[in-house]
């Protein structure tokens, strides 16, 4: 029988190597929980002018809400691209295989998302593809 867990933040490891600078800590996972699911939540910390690789999950949709600050969403391909502010509040959808990315736009503030991705229960799973160099 499956049962409900709670997991502590200060038990999750931050994940570093995943999308540089953002800091993730993956909260639930297959690995925190215990067994295979087929969910994962993360809150992620954004440093000031920070800005992630642009990226798609060819497994997966991922869904965001916008805890902290305002962030500049890269959204769809070279040569249809959309550039959109998100703030504290937002939620955002984005489908499997649509290439996305981020920014935020304070240079002193960190900023903070809860980002989910559905049917995968690892970060592996989630069949990601970056399809820009990291930002330095």
């Amino acid at each position: 029988m499956t049962r409900a867990r709670v997991i502590r933040s200060k038990n999750v490891e931050v994940n570093k190597k995943f999308e540089p600078p953002i800091i993730p800590q993956m909260g639930i996972l297959s690995t925190t929980v215990g067994y295979p699911i087929k969910m994962t939540m993360a809150h992620a910390i954004i440093p000031p002018g920070g800005r992630n690789q642009r990226h798609y999950h060819g497994k997966t949709d991922a869904g965001q809400y916008v805890l902290k600050g305002r962030l500049k969403m890269f959204l769809g391909p070279d040569g249809d691209m959309q550039e959109v502010i998100v703030e504290e509040g937002d939620f955002i959808f984005v489908p499997q295989g649509e290439i996305h990315g981020l920014m935020n736009l304070s240079q002193t503030e960190p900023a903070e998302l809860i980002a989910t991705y559905d049917q995968v229960g690892t970060l592996e799973e989630s069949g990601t593809i970056f399809v820009e160099p990291v930002w330095k």
